[in-house]
């Protein structure tokens, strides 16, 4: 489930600090993007033994019902706080907290996947979650009439394709310029990045 509602400002001339794969982890991390995220966030929490920030369930509360902003925000503060070692956030939702996470990660690692292996991966997965009905977001289950609804993620996906676009300029204006950040573009460069760090894949 991702961020909703007014698009970041895109700012022109701002730039990411881009490092290689390879850069030490850092102890506050904000891992972005779609087809993956929450696995690689939680193998990195895992490796790391950092606590996992899932914004998905501070954000989702029981019968799929949103946090309004306030109570969004004071959900993840009250996270990080509580987390004064580190964490390992894992979502977006910049239209809702603008920067509240990126401001304090000290690394940020994007899943800049392409659009086609992004939406077939959380499509999948979707399915997958329909069927087996294990909880997410929080005490939350996808359900197939979820699935079918425009409230489905791959129905947001699909319909805000085009922002795709404009994605390494949104980020960029919410990312401190000197924030390390790791682009993962691919398939192949997810891998890499978790044999690199030796993470593992939870089953």
């Amino acid at each position: 489930m991702s961020d909703r509602g007014l698009s970041p400002e895109i700012i022109e001339g701002v730039t990411l600090k881009f490092v290689p794969m390879d850069h030490a982890l850092g102890r506050r991390v904000s891992v972005v993007g779609h087809g993956g995220k929450s696995t690689l966030s939680k193998a990195l929490a895992a490796k790391l033994g950092l606590v996992y920030i899932e914004l998905d369930a501070l954000h989702w509360k029981p019968d799929w019902v949103e946090s309004s902003v306030e109570e969004l925000a004071g959900n993840v503060t009250t996270a990080i706080v509580a987390a004064p070692d580190g964490w390992i956030a894992d979502g977006h939702y910049w239209s809702r907290i603008g920067d509240l996470v990126l401001r304090q990660a000290d690394m940020v690692i994007w899943l800049d996947l392409p659009w086609r292996v992004m939406f077939w991966r959380m499509l999948r997965r979707s399915f997958q979650r329909s069927w087996d009905r294990n909880k997410i977001c929080g005490e939350n289950t996808e359900t197939w009439r979820r699935l079918v609804s425009t409230d489905s993620l791959w129905w947001y996906l699909l319909t805000h394709r085009s922002s795709h676009r404009d994605r390494e300029a949104r980020l960029a204006g919410l990312v401190p310029r000197t924030t390390p950040v790791v682009r993962l573009k691919s398939a192949s460069d997810l891998d890499r990045f978790y044999e690199l760090h030796g993470l593992v894949r939870e089953s």
